[in-house]
């Protein structure tokens, strides 16, 4: 019975290790789509000429889910015209889908910088504010891949020793 509970320990301990290597790893994918978003956001106001609203309907169908849900639920937004408050409309999108993601809280500070200075400013200002959150997702993406590709034996190994310390003390 001992030996039972120390192997699901040492299990446990393991796959914490391998849940937090996974954790980053999701992270980093849903910063890439992210920035994919954005950069068809752009290009639909850029070189479409598409309004804001249209633009957010048309990223939310090329989009994963829950990317595609915080563009939905911003374009309706839009849509209602309940309130003007453009920011509170993008930081509601973003915070009612949060489950969805696995992102940081750097990562949402870039992301709701996003409507700071949209919508509200002529089609150039957008287009340099969606490429200045694009350059600034970018520079997070790859600080966070460096510090994943330096940290994910790490965190793999970490979780079976610390396991195998655990076990070896408990027998």
């Amino acid at each position: 019975m001992k030996l039972l509970g120390i192997m699901m320990l040492f299990v446990s301990c393991s796959m914490c290790g391998f849940m937090i290597d996974w954790h980053e790893n999701r992270r980093l994918r849903e910063l890439e789509k992210f920035i994919y978003a954005f950069e068809i956001l752009k290009a639909e106001i850029d070189y479409r000429l598409t309004p804001l609203q249209e633009a957010a309907i048309y990223v939310s169908r090329l989009s994963s889910t829950g990317i595609k849900r915080v563009f939905e639920m911003f374009a309706g937004a839009l849509s209602d015209k309940k309130t003007t408050d453009l920011n509170g409309m993008w930081e509601q999108a973003v915070n009612s889908n949060k489950s969805f993601f696995h992102l940081n809280a750097q990562d949402y500070t870039l992301l709701y910088e996003f409507s700071n200075a949209c919508g509200y400013l002529d089609k150039n200002m957008q287009k340099k504010n969606i490429d200045m959150l694009i350059y600034k997702l970018e520079q997070e993406l790859t600080l966070s891949r460096n510090k994943y590709q330096k940290n994910t034996k790490l965190n793999k190994y970490l979780g079976v020793l610390i396991g195998a310390c655990i076990s070896i003390f408990l027998i």
